[in-house]
């Protein structure tokens, strides 16, 4: 049985290092995509610390990191959750296989799991047309689809259930690709993907970490 593992990362503002991991299992049951779990971990960053930006835009705090396990331990804790069988896994934009594969570098744990990863983002817009320079931002990718933004905006967890939410919708009309990890590898910066600043991000004031990015890139 196909497990499609739609999840979100939560980082710090300087590093990009990873302080919470989201996701949630889609099933196909009776014939329709429904979740069937979910999985939610704080990560104790090792090389950076947590900002009172970062702070003021999860709600992420110091305690919730001080008491948090190791990149270590929480990423064998979700590998052990996703399992043995086959799966897809799914992000709203790039930036969050970038920092799987980053931080799994870092701390030499194996990416040979990282398979299969698709960028909903990156459809959701292809689908949707999204004016040149710019993709859809998660809520306003919600509001295009008049789907309700439950729980608190970057929120690993609840950022994902709404991503989920996104991909029970359109799923009919996109097509996910099956790629091994060496394409994650070499495909890790590709300037036509990355998202440097989506339309609501814009609007509301709210910086991508990732914006700056884009000078690298003319």
């Amino acid at each position: 049985m196909m497990d499609y593992i739609v999840y979100d990362l939560e980082m710090t503002n300087r590093l990009s290092e990873i302080i919470e991991i989201g996701a949630v299992r889609l099933r196909m049951m009776n014939g329709e995509l429904a979740v069937t779990d979910h999985f939610q971990s704080f990560v104790q960053p090792k090389m950076d610390s947590l900002n009172t930006r970062i702070t003021n835009l999860t709600g992420i705090t110091k305690k919730d990191l001080m008491n948090a396990q190791p990149f270590t331990t929480v990423i064998k804790d979700f590998k052990d959750w996703i399992g043995e069988g086959e799966y897809y896994l799914c992000s709203w934009g790039p930036e969050d296989k970038w920092a799987l594969i980053t931080d799994a570098t870092f701390h030499n744990t194996p990416i040979d799991w990282i398979i299969n990863h698709n960028d909903l983002q990156f459809l959701f817009s292809i689908l949707h047309d999204s004016e040149k320079g710019f993709r859809y931002g998660l809520t306003r990718a919600l509001n295009k689809l008049q789907i309700s933004l439950e729980g608190s905006q970057h929120r690993a967890l609840d950022d994902a259930m709404n991503t989920a939410k996104i991909f029970v919708s359109i799923h009919k009309e996109i097509k996910l690709e099956k790629n091994p990890n060496s394409f994650l590898e070499s495909k890790i910066f590709e300037p036509e993907k990355l998202v440097y600043q989506s339309k609501d991000e814009e609007e509301d004031g709210t910086q991508s970490p990732f914006a700056s990015l884009s000078k690298l890139f003319g």
